[in-house]
């Protein structure tokens, strides 16, 4: 079992420390995890040129295609990001706008530079990768959820990562850090057991 752990926070904060929770529950369980800080990475927004549905390829040089094949060899994903207003932070926002092009309908993975009958396909393998969420907003409850400051980005991500097959399993939305900065015990908890669950052993 290999997972590959996203941090989108830009500073190491509850959504870093709830995916690092889920992390080490998940390497407990067995599994091999592969950890990135998104904010290490370089990934711009899309232009809406449409180019990816015309060639299959995106024509914007920077680091997500890497970052989406290492997506498409493991077999789970933990992704943690701040909300900002009902939507995800903006490197989160950018690398779900361009997953679309990479992973279309089908499910079949595109790759700059090779055509879908280069790139292998496995869907057994991949109609089996899950992920789990993790988002953070400053907004109490039971504002949060009424306004969509943690359903908003939480959507958005399951969406995303339905393109390529990849379906969520469960999801951790922590509230109100501005007055509580640190995660509760529930949540780490909770975090704890959405790594078991993708490692398969809930």
């Amino acid at each position: 079992m290999r997972i590959i752990a996203i941090d989108a926070s830009e500073r190491r904060c509850v959504v870093s420390r709830s995916v690092e929770e889920a992390a080490a529950a998940a390497e407990a369980a067995g599994a091999h995890v592969e950890r990135v800080r998104l904010a290490e990475l370089e990934i711009r927004t899309c232009t809406g040129c449409s180019m990816c549905r015309a060639t299959g390829v995106c024509k914007i040089d920077d680091d997500l295609p890497h970052l989406v094949e290492r997506i498409a060899s493991a077999d789970g994903v933990i992704l943690g990001t701040p909300s900002y207003f009902r939507r995800a932070e903006d490197r989160t926002q950018a690398l779900l706008d361009r997953l679309a092009g990479y992973f279309p309908d089908t499910g079949q993975l595109r790759l700059p530079g090779m055509s879908p009958a280069e790139v292998p396909r496995s869907r057994v393998a991949r109609d089996a990768r899950r992920a789990v969420v993790i988002t953070a907003c400053a907004a109490p409850e039971p504002l949060a959820t009424f306004f969509g400051y943690t359903t908003g980005p939480v959507r958005a991500l399951r969406d995303a990562l339905g393109c390529g097959g990849i379906r969520t399993v469960g999801s951790l939305a922590v509230t109100d850090t501005w007055r509580h900065p640190e995660i509760h015990a529930w949540e780490q908890d909770k975090a704890r057991s959405l790594g078991r669950i993708l490692a398969g052993k809930i």
